[in-house]
């Protein structure tokens, strides 16, 4: 029993190996069952969820229960969230439930993430330590609710309740109860790990439309811009680049990325701290290279003042790509807005389908590649 990503890969391991245990298995299986699933979130559940049923004698690691990971949830007034083995429910979560067990521990840890995302809870407090006066790190991201573990926070019945209903809703997804809302997570969970894990991939068909209703279908290539700094030192930026991948009947399938056009900047100004002027350095740069193919749409990170930067500059340089003007867009994290694309802001969730989804992976993407930019200058400048 196990989830694979490649099929082809899986099935070849098991003739190449020559061991008793898989000699054995050979002479005792007399068929194969494949299971299709939308997503690794589901495949991680299903597959936690036949194990547990089934206990399969092929699975040398069933016998050993402490190799599995699993979820623990504190029974806390906030209960607390935490991934471990079976061993680490005796040594630090003796009153805590347990959802499991997960064979692939890097992938539940990356859905747990995913999940804090859209359903926030705590993860401080471990046995002995004493309440925090300040926001933890995860409440100023929004990871946390923060006052669950704030000593000068007071909250009320309402509070209690709503983080209640977080903990309630991640724990049936993990024991795959709420498979609406699993196949619901699909696009985000491979949109928010595309950087790390489907780089080199389309989106399978998570982003498939009908070119005819697709407010994209024009558009063949996109470009998504970010910069970074750190009190306007060391101050960077970047830019990813997505072309359309069609089907052979002319149906809009898919963004992929381009890495042969990812671009990076070095601000060269001395801005401190001037997000808007540093966007506006770097759009008139990289527009003043027409051996780089235009985009279609920019996309940029940011609110209204960085929209009007790179609008700035795309409509100084008079830049025209197929007889028209480049479009620009924005997106305001924080608020969820995005500017440019009519008249006033409008929010993500009210954007066309293929808007909401090439948004949020252009722009998780380009912030990761301008992250390790700026932390490698940083390297650089600290050994110097």
């Amino acid at each position: 029993m196990g989830k694979a990503s490649n099929l082809k890969n899986r099935l070849k391991s098991y003739l190449a190996i020559t061991d008793l245990k898989t000699k054995s298995l050979h002479q005792e299986a007399d068929s194969l069952k494949i299971i299709p699933l939308r997503s690794n979130i589901e495949a991680l559940i299903i597959e936690s969820q036949y194990i547990k049923t089934l206990k399969p004698r092929y699975n040398i690691l069933w016998r050993d229960d402490s190799s599995y990971a699993y979820v623990f949830i504190t029974d806390d007034a906030f209960p607390k969230i935490f991934a471990g083995h079976a061993t680490d429910k005796n040594r630090f979560y003796q009153n805590s439930r347990s959802i499991g067990p997960f064979t692939d521990a890097a992938a539940l840890k990356t859905v747990l993430r995913l999940l804090r995302k859209y359903f926030p809870y705590c993860t401080c407090l471990p046995a002995g330590r004493p309440a925090h006066f300040r926001l933890c790190l995860n409440a100023q991201i929004n990871n946390c609710p923060g006052y669950c573990c704030n000593k000068q926070a007071a909250p009320g019945k309402k509070e209690k309740i709503s983080y209640r209903k977080n903990i309630v809703a991640i724990a049936s997804i993990l024991s795959g109860k709420n498979k609406k809302f699993i196949k619901k997570l699909r696009d985000p969970y491979e949109l928010l790990i595309l950087d790390k894990i489907w780089a080199h991939q389309p989106y399978l068909d998570s982003m498939e439309k009908n070119a005819a209703n697709s407010s994209l279908a024009s558009y063949e290539k996109i470009e998504c811009y970010d910069n970074s700094h750190l009190s306007g030192k060391e101050a960077v930026g970047a830019m990813t680049a997505w072309r359309q991948q069609t089907t052979n009947n002319g149906q809009l399938t898919t963004w992929v990325a381009d890495k042969s056009m990812w671009r990076k900047f070095k601000i060269r100004g001395n801005y401190t701290e001037d997000d808007p002027r540093m966007m506006y350095e770097m759009l008139s740069r990289r527009l003043n290279h027409p051996e780089w193919p235009y985009p279609d749409l920019i996309i940029i990170d940011g609110g209204i003042t960085q929209y009007n930067a790179a609008k700035r500059a795309v409509s100084e340089l008079g830049i025209k790509n197929k007889g028209s003007g480049i479009k620009v867009i924005s997106f305001a994290k924080p608020h969820q807005l995005i500017f440019g694309l009519k008249k006033h802001p409008v929010p993500i969730s009210k954007s066309p389908a293929d808007i909401q989804r090439i948004i949020p992976v252009a722009i998780q993407t380009t912030h990761n590649f301008v992250i390790r930019y700026h932390r490698k200058i940083r390297r650089r400048m600290f050994l110097k």
